[in-house]
């Protein structure tokens, strides 16, 4: 696949708005010694180009939050802490409620289309091409989170289609001692985390120790579900809706960081254990049903910025160990299904109607290991110019099991009863997916240039190379104008590319969900015009427009026979608008404010992107009430989400939460106490789910929690 040129279509929609930014009036240079250092205190930002430069003038919108704002927020997870970027809203999934990190409208049931890195190591698994439950992360190892909001191909390559997050875990430095953290919380949630840093001469030690655990909200009940409609045809009482959704689990999560010099050793081991199955894997409630991991990453990096004169060298090689496995009812004990000659449940073309006294069962499992190699070169002779280099690969491979009591190779459709005897088809043409492997290389240049004092313009260009489907290159440009001391001015052109997941090439004997071997990488263009302007020291604002173009999306395509098949059949258009501003009011109250817009759209049938609010707006205040004691407030709200074509359901409702934080400071000259409520105004609030959960997915209630952290 050849690069393509800039689409003129794509700039079209942000013409009016470029050309006038010719026309701003002139603001005028900074006139006394104070205006002159505004810009100096400023965030730095890496995630644009792999280098650090001042957000103001990274070429990419792009947005920092530090743990100073994670801990003032009160935040747990990472999920929290999203949702106070604007454009990003976080839904959740149909497997098992995982998180949804939705960036700028482009919404499906596994996101694969945002990067998530973890110090730079992406997360991405080869199964289903997303993060699995990895990207729900806790927060109390977190030293600052870098996030972009559009396509960053041309950098990271696959996945980072509509967004990159970058998590950046602390080191001795950031712990500085030993900390430690327990907290207390509604539906008999629990934590407890340890972490301690420190300097040993030239070398330094981080280590990280957290625990979680929780009984999930028994009141997110679900009063109809997929096996609730059988009942109905078929007269039976299987179904366990009305009931809760299963959200309980224990999460344990350890890390070492160890850095001498100019090396670093980071290895992290996160399990997630008896985690329930959310609302079931085929839409019926599953309260037995649970699903483990046991999953590892290792990096070690060598990172000199003057490996010699004028040249630059950091390197990293990871490797990632994925290990999965389910005991899931999909149908629970007592259904009555119909059943189709392959084996599996066929309403449309059954064969016979099967009881299942024990339930249809099924235990898929993954095991996934990834190697990684990244090498980026940085060179700094040329005048006005910082070259970035950028090789490497990965080796990737996919192991499944299939263990269960239905499906092609186990039953036909003709047995009157099922019991729950499993029978193992794995790497046997009857299992749902056999192993298989992938490798990619690829090569990026770019150039970060200082056309002019006022004016830098980076380019860069990345080509990967794909064992299973072949090459893609993904080009970007950036302009970005100082147009005054305290106003950037930004023009930004990017390609994006997401490569087919293993389930969407190779999945077989699931008629919901067929892979094709011949599809293609999914696609994205966009163009931005984006403004930073910081007309005091304590206002800081920033707008940004965009437009973007989306071909080949893959879906799962009803043939004609009621299977679906994987094809490159979507095609999307979007625009949307971002504003945010701070505002620091004094030495009492701080607050910001951010609104996103967005409109995206089927191509071919202007419908706009189920499940995805075209307005939200969050407001935060950190009102510091006296020198000890600080009160973290938090508005968020979204509007209605359309529903997909054939889905008769009307809109789904928007809704409002009101979280607040109140934080006793200097607590024992060692630490703090804190006390949180979230969802104060109890708001049923409701993610978008599948037609066979007619009334969506409740998230949970009105919750408190009590907080401790001590320094030592």
């Amino acid at each position: 696949m050849s690069a393509k040129p800039i689409s003129i279509n794509l700039l079209r929609p942000l013409l009016p708005i470029l050309l006038g930014s010719l026309f701003l009036p002139p603001v005028a240079w900074a006139q006394d010694e104070e205006d002159a250092l505004m810009m100096l205190d400023e965030e730095m930002v890496s995630i644009a180009t792999g280098g650090l430069q001042p957000l103001s003038r990274a070429p990419a919108v792009a947005t920092v939050i530090t743990a100073r704002e994670i801990e003032a927020m009160g935040a747990s997870s990472l999920d929290e802490v999203l949702e106070s970027v604007p454009g990003v809203h976080v839904s959740y999934s149909s497997l098992r409620l995982s998180p949804l990190y939705v960036i700028r409208g482009i919404r499906t049931d596994t996101n694969p289309h945002v990067l998530m890195l973890v110090n730079g190591v992406p997360l991405t698994q080869l199964f289903q091409g997303d993060r699995g439950p990895h990207s729900s992360l806790p927060t109390t190892d977190i030293a600052r989170i870098e996030i972009i909001r559009g396509p960053g191909s041309a950098v990271y390559g696959a996945d980072a289609f509509s967004g990159v997050i970058n998590v950046i875990t602390k080191g001795a430095g950031d712990i500085d001692g030993t900390r430690v953290l327990g907290e207390v919380g509604s539906f008999g949630t629990r934590r407890a985390a340890v972490e301690h840093g420190r300097r040993y001469g030239d070398s330094e030690l981080a280590l990280y120790l957290e625990y979680r655990q929780t009984d999930g909200d028994p009141d997110r009940v679900i009063e109809a579900d997929a096996q609730t409609q059988f009942d109905r045809l078929l007269g039976t009482t299987a179904s366990r809706a009305p009931g809760p959704l299963d959200t309980r689990g224990r999460r344990l999560d350890v890390r070492l960081d160890a850095r001498h010099d100019a090396w670093r050793l980071r290895a992290w081991n996160w399990r997630l254990q008896d985690m329930g199955v959310g609302p079931g894997l085929a839409q019926a409630l599953d309260p037995t049903g649970r699903t483990d991991f046991n999953d590892y990453l290792v990096d070690a990096t060598y990172d000199n910025p003057d490996l010699v004169r004028d040249l630059g060298l950091k390197s990293t090689l990871s490797y990632m160990d994925i290990r999965g496995d389910s005991r899931q009812a999909l149908f629970p004990a007592g259904a009555r299904l119909p059943i189709g000659s392959d084996g599996n449940v066929d309403p449309q073309n059954w064969v016979g109607l099967v009881d299942f006294p024990d339930g249809l069962i099924g235990n898929p499992g993954i095991a996934e290991q990834h190697w990684r190699l990244d090498n980026s070169l940085f060179y700094t002779a040329l005048q006005s110019h910082r070259l970035r280099l950028g090789l490497g690969g990965t080796q990737g491979r996919l192991e499944a099991t299939d263990i269960k009591n239905f499906g092609p190779g186990v039953i036909d459709g003709s047995q009157p009863v099922v019991d729950g005897r499993l029978t193992d088809v794995s790497n046997t043409p009857y299992a749902f997916l056999t192993d298989h492997e992938r490798t990619m290389y690829y090569l990026s240049l770019q150039d970060e240039w200082q056309v002019a004092p006022d004016w830098d313009l980076t380019a860069g260009v990345r080509y990967d190379h794909y064992s299973d489907f072949g090459e893609t290159v993904n080009p970007r440009l950036a302009l970005v104008w100082q147009t005054a001391y305290n106003l950037t001015s930004k023009l930004l052109y990017g390609r994006a590319f997401r490569p087919p997941s293993f389930q969407e090439l190779f999945n077989r004997n699931n008629p919901v969900a067929i892979g094709n071997p011949g599809l293609r990488p999914e696609t994205n263009e966009t163009v931005e015009l984006a403004f930073d302007y910081q007309p005091t020291f304590d206002i800081h604002t920033t707008l940004n427009v965009y437009h973007y173009a989306v071909k080949d999306l893959i879906e799962f395509v009803d043939m004609g026979s009621g299977a679906k098949v994987a094809e490159n059949a979507g095609r999307l258009r979007g625009r949307g608008l971002e504003w945010e501003a701070t505002w620091d009011l004094g030495p009492a109250l701080d607050l910001e404010a951010n609104y996103a817009y967005q409109d995206s759209r089927d191509s071919a049938t202007d419908r706009p992107m189920p499940g995805v609010p075209r307005h939200q707006f969050y407001l935060r205040g950190d009102w510091r009430i006296t020198p000890l004691w600080h009160l973290d407030g938090r508005f968020n709200w979204l509007s209605s989400r359309p529903r997909a074509a054939g889905d008769g359901r009307r809109a789904l409702s928007g809704y409002r939460t009101v979280d607040l934080y109140l934080r006793r400071i200097d607590l024992f000259g060692r630490g703090e106490l804190g006390f949180a409520v979230r969802n104060l105004l109890d708001q049923d609030r409701r993610e978008p789910s599948p037609p066979a959960i007619p009334d969506d997915y409740p998230l949970e209630g009105r919750s408190y929690s009590a907080t401790m952290r001590l320094h030592f």
